[in-house]
């Protein structure tokens, strides 16, 4: 046991603690003194060091760990989703889904004709029947003037009435973009379909709330994050106006978890390899702009990093995700599959030449590179631009996180491990249902297939694995998704599986799952000095669990239930 030489302010006892150290360890007791962790070890060792002012708590034999650090997801996003139109992530036909609409325009109050109204958590993969799809024409149907926009649940996809395409500027003569599509149909009109950074650029620049609406779902977001015991979050698409709201709550001392976020450099925003000193210069300047260089146990911020939006969406009808080898495509139909060779490899974003140099730009700056990256091209791509990175800045702390990685060519694993790069998994997308299984094995074929949302192989070839729900894109459950990537098959809300197991990787054990949540995520963010395990002289962030997690089945994860949070000692949720 080591001994911190601070003041004792409360002890936690009589407990089975998992402090998600180097070795594993566990103990009985934890002393927290002025926010920071005092002193581990056993409950005779600790108790000792309480003085007659020290706070005792006894754990009755319950679980510590520590806070769960979340190192991708889009909270904002999933705040404003909680309040509005939401279809909860349904599978609905498009009749369904305008009558909800529908009944939502006319039971709003801002319903001005320059109201917009945004509708989130449509599951366009998902829509009955299949091939179903929304379009411009079925949003004009609607009894309303105002603008609307469904923006889809992976958050690559928006559909727009027309007046929302007249507001947002776009018509048939906006040029094609080279990060994505506008969609047209065979008469060159739009369709209302914008897909990846087109989706995301228009969504972004539809006017949000006031400054106090802002806080008010900052607050909301922070207050179901801690009841999840998340204490850290990685906003993978920052903006200032979504710190800004953070930062009044920081101000106010009411802020209860710590703030991380990446802002992007979009590919139309670099004139080629020559302009990547600026963007990342650029970047830096943000950064600084809002980054604590210190973390105390008050919540704050933290931007060391940038993002880069590599590819796209590998499911249908999306098939935007980059292959090294190119799809499969059905040229039958649903009921009558016909798969076929194609000539199409999906899109890339960037080239080669301007990610390699911002790759650069970002050794020679010290900001850590976050990338969006779905598939085995899109992977190839990023980890070339980090071994040249690597090349010309040797021994440099720069952490390269690649997220989502749902595709992977078997040469990949051993270089994230040489590059010292880390995945960054949302492990519920392994948890697929049966028909998408068969779908998505058909369109790469059985040899890419066995590569198809790997987990543990990354860890079975020395590379580090992060955890990021990826929130909005899948509902806010971590516990669910951390016992998908234990079982690697989807799970009802009565505890049942509700798909086939996904046979591409062995289950991740518990503790494997944890410290990808905890310790190697606060690598993966570069905050490991702080964060990320219940070390002596560490910000005092961990959960107390009302069930044990390291003595019931597997299956039973999901119903973690969160008793207590604490960031820097203080407690933000109590159940």
């Amino acid at each position: 046991m080591t001994v911190n030489t601070q003041a004792i302010d409360v002890v936690y006892h009589n407990g089975t603690i998992y402090t998600a150290d180097e070795q594993d360890t566990f103990c009985q007791a934890i002393a927290i003194g002025e926010g920071y962790i005092v002193a581990v070890g056993s409950d005779e060792e600790v108790m000792r060091l309480a003085g007659p002012e020290t706070e005792v708590i006894d754990l009755q034999g319950k679980v510590m760990l520590p806070g769960i650090i979340d190192s991708h997801m889009h909270p904002f996003w999933g705040g404003k989703q909680l309040r509005g139109c939401n279809l909860n992530y349904a599978a609905l036909s498009v009749e369904e889904t305008l009558a909800i609409i529908q009944k939502h325009i006319d039971n709003d109050p801002f319903n001005g004709e320059n109201d917009w109204l945004t509708v989130r958590a449509w599951q366009r993969q998902a829509m009955t029947p299949v091939g179903a799809d929304m379009s411009r024409e079925a949003l004009d149907s609607l009894n309303t003037r105002r603008p609307v926009a469904l923006f889809s649940n992976d958050c690559h996809t928006l559909a727009a009435n027309s007046r929302a395409l007249e507001m947002l500027g776009i018509d048939e003569n906006t040029p094609i973009p080279a990060d994505g599509k506008i969609a047209r149909n065979e008469a060159g009109r739009l369709t209302g379909i914008l897909e990846d950074a087109p989706a995301m650029r228009a969504f972004d620049s539809i006017p949000s709330g006031t400054p106090e609406q802002n806080v008010q779902i900052a607050t909301h977001v922070q207050q179901v994050l801690n009841e999840q015991g998340v204490t850290t979050v990685m906003d993978t698409r920052v903006f200032a106006e979504q710190l800004e709201a953070f930062a009044v709550l920081r101000d106010r001392g009411e802020l209860t978890v710590r703030m991380l976020g990446a802002k992007e450099v979009t590919p139309d925003s670099v004139d080629g390899p020559q302009d990547a000193a600026r963007a990342i210069d650029e970047i830096a300047e943000f950064n600084r702009s809002w980054n604590d260089a210190e973390w105390t146990p008050a919540p704050g911020f933290g931007t060391t990093h940038v993002k880069f939006f590599v590819d796209g969406v590998l499911q249908p009808p999306t098939m935007t995700a980059s292959l090294l080898e190119p799809y499969r495509e059905n040229r039958g139909t649903h009921d009558a599959p016909d798969w076929q060779p194609s000539e199409r490899y999906g899109d890339l974003y960037f080239t080669a030449p301007v990610l390699e140099a911002l790759m650069v730009e970002c050794g020679r700056a010290g900001i850590h590179p976050h990338t969006h990256t779905v598939a085995d091209g899109a992977i190839e791509m990023v980890l070339n631009a980090v071994e040249k990175m690597r090349a010309a800045y040797p021994g440099k702390d720069v952490r390269p996180g690649l997220a989502h990685n749902e595709l992977v060519a078997p040469h990949q694993y051993d270089r994230f491990a040489k590059l010292g790069a880390t995945a960054v998994l949302s492990y519920q997308w392994g948890g697929l249902p049966g028909v998408l299984i068969d779908e998505e094995r058909e369109m790469l074929g059985d040899a890419r297939f066995e590569h198809m949302e790997p987990a543990a192989r990354f860890l079975d070839a020395g590379a580090r694995l992060a955890y990021g729900s990826d929130w909005p894109i899948d509902r806010l459950d971590e516990w669910y998704n951390l016992q998908v990537g234990m079982t690697r098959r989807a799970w009802d809300s009565e505890g049942n599986p509700a798909g086939p197991r996904l046979d591409t990787d062995r289950d991740l054990t518990l503790i494997e799952a944890l410290r990808s949540a905890t310790i190697d995520a606060a690598y993966m963010i570069a905050r490991e000095q702080y964060i990320g395990s219940l070390e002596v002289g560490k910000l005092a962030d961990a959960i107390v669990l009302e069930n044990n997690l390291f003595e019931q089945p597997v299956e039973k994860v999901y119903q973690t239930k969160v008793m207590r949070t604490l960031v820097g000692g203080k407690i933000v949720y109590q159940a």
